[in-house]
């Protein structure tokens, strides 16, 4: 018996398809690498994309709480890069009556978004740059994890970067947050 009949071998349509798919994933990576394409989720780092009708009715509620509460402000995007793809569409952040900041563990959105990205852990919740804390009318969060460790520090960042009288859209289920060891919601 010759020892290659023992080898397993893949027909060849499909090693056609893996090859394309492996073209198709380089190709999705330069784009990336350029800010040309779309940036595709990342799973290690727990990235799931909104549908484009969940970023659009987010950053319709948004656009609507900044526009009757104070004619527009500032938001802080955290962990939820595709809103900004989505309010690009808005007409009062094309005014620059909103003004958008995102804050993202995720490299490739610095070259996305160069001017309103910053680098942001959801380990170090203190960690942001000085000049932004309490400069935010609303906040937009969607921590990546569920952990009790990441909410609360997620939530640290919220009110660091938020003003007095910030509004918060905070993207999870209720029943999945740990209410009882939030910070509380008044500012010493």
């Amino acid at each position: 018996m010759d020892s290659d009949d023992d080898i397993p071998t893949l027909p060849e349509d499909t090693l056609q398809l893996i090859a394309q798919f492996r073209q198709e994933q380089k190709r999705q990576e330069e784009a990336e690498q350029t800010g040309a394409g779309e940036i595709s989720e990342n799973w290690q780092l727990s990235q799931f994309w909104y549908t484009p009708e969940t970023a659009r009715a987010l950053c319709q509620e948004a656009t609507k709480a900044l526009l009757e509460a104070r004619g527009g402000g500032n938001v802080a995007v955290i962990s939820a890069p595709t809103l900004l793809q989505y309010f690009g569409d808005v007409e009062a952040v094309k005014e620059k009556k909103i003004n958008l900041r995102l804050f993202e563990y995720d490299d490739r959105f610095r070259i996305k978004y160069p001017d309103e990205y910053i680098n942001f852990d959801y380990r170090s919740p203190l960690l942001l740059p000085e000049d932004l804390r309490n400069t935010f009318d609303l906040v937009i969060a969607d921590p990546p994890f569920l952990s009790d460790e990441c909410l609360v520090k997620t939530c640290q960042s919220v009110r660091l970067l938020g003003k007095q009288d910030v509004k918060i859209i905070f993207y999870r289920t209720a029943s999945e947050l740990p209410t009882d060891r939030l910070p509380s919601s008044t500012r010493q």
